[in-house]
């Protein structure tokens, strides 16, 4: 295996647990792929969905992974009971600020409002040059190519600059994600 402790990678995905099965898949998948290379994963801290399918991945995988959590989800009982290491914070603003301090890289599974606006802030950030790190796209069931044609639309009428989709990298697949990490 691949030793790549100094790797840190947030993963951005969905708390919903009524989705199609090959969401779950996809978040297991990638959480035995990435507990494979011995990163560090930082993500929301939730129990359900996606979020809980990463992190049962990755803590069954014997992955490194860390869950930032805001105060009002754990009074509301969303943590997960068996991540390590969980830290909790006082705010959603203070938990994205968490997710990309120090983060090498974001992938963006499916998910809702809050998974597309955690992914939608980083992609300011880097397009402002205030995060350095790589931004992938994990596309199962093609659930992000609305939001692919949006930003191709946003560089297209001049919104963005013309080199904007090289922010930015889409993966059908987890295994995909992981061999654009290794190369």
């Amino acid at each position: 295996m691949v030793n790549m402790k100094q790797l840190k990678i947030t993963v951005y995905c969905a708390s919903s647990p009524n989705i199609h099965q090959d969401y779950f898949d996809a978040a297991t998948e990638l959480g035995q792929l990435l507990s494979a290379i011995d990163c560090t994963v930082s993500y929301g801290g939730g129990a359900s969905g996606l979020m809980g399918a990463l992190a049962d991945s990755m803590i069954k995988h014997g992955g490194n992974i860390k869950g930032f959590i805001p105060h009002f989800m754990i009074e509301r009982e969303w943590q997960h009971p068996h991540v390590p290491s969980m830290h909790v914070v006082k705010t959603i603003h203070e938990r994205k600020d968490k997710l990309l301090e120090d983060c090498d890289l974001a992938i963006a599974l499916a998910g809702g409002c809050g998974t597309l606006e955690e992914f939608m802030e980083a992609l300011t950030w880097k397009q402002l040059n205030l995060y350095k790190g790589k931004l992938m796209i994990l596309n199962t069931r093609s659930y992000y190519n609305p939001l692919i044609q949006m930003l191709d639309s946003a560089i297209s009428e001049n919104f963005m600059a013309h080199d904007s989709s090289d922010m930015w990298e889409v993966h059908e697949k987890p295994q995909s994600i992981l061999d654009s990490i290794l190369k």
